[in-house]
């Protein structure tokens, strides 16, 4: 890819991530301006680690293409979490705060475009600017209140209706996940994933 391409989907990128920005929390263009600015274009190919187990994250990121699965181990069974797609963000579950390594990998799906931004240059320009760093806590609070009420409400749902709060959340890219990964993320296997999906089908 040419410099000037790459340069292209970078501006579209930081375009795309201006509009998700300025609908979380009210910035000024200048403020704006010098977040989006210490962001910078990475790309990564099929099933690349981009946050590995044990590690503190030190960047976080914007999707801006692609999808990313997001899973730990139990008792060495690979457990996926949630899967986060273009618009999203993600960041190490706050390993650059705590400071202890990190327990969940961050995996791309397919090929992905990101933005990206080191905690440590975001941590300044919040220091520096109260609009940042008040749209940065409004973006973790959000985050994390949406996290929360997922995680305890699923663990309530039979299988027909977590599948049902899959196709709410994730339709759009439900046919570029693999069944297979569906089904660990729904707790159940895929055999159970098909037969529920061909009955949802009829409706």
């Amino acid at each position: 890819m040419t410099k000037q391409a790459v340069n292209l989907i970078e501006t579209q990128a930081k375009d795309f991530l201006r509009q998700t920005l300025t609908a979380t929390s009210p910035v000024d263009a200048d403020s704006l301006d010098a977040l989006l600015d210490l962001f910078e274009l990475v790309s990564y190919k099929k099933n690349f680690e981009i946050i590995e187990e044990g590690k503190i994250a030190d960047y976080f990121y914007y999707i801006h293409k692609g999808i990313i699965r997001v899973y730990f181990f139990k008792n060495d069974k690979l457990v996926i979490e949630r899967f986060e797609k273009e618009g999203g963000l993600f960041g190490g579950n706050f390993t650059h705060v705590t400071k202890k390594p990190g327990t969940h990998v961050y995996e791309s799906v397919e090929e992905v475009q990101l933005l990206r931004i080191k905690y440590a240059d975001l941590d300044e320009l919040c220091k520096k600017s109260h609009q940042i760093e008040r749209l940065y806590r409004f973006m973790m609070e959000h985050f994390h209140s949406s996290y929360v009420e997922r995680l305890s409400s699923f663990k309530s749902l039979s299988s027909e209706e977590r599948y049902h709060e899959f196709i709410q959340q994730y339709g759009d890219i439900a046919n570029r996940v693999s069944l297979k990964d569906v089904a660990n993320y729904l707790g159940m296997t895929p055999e159970t994933l098909s037969r529920i999906r061909a009955k949802y089908d009829k409706y």
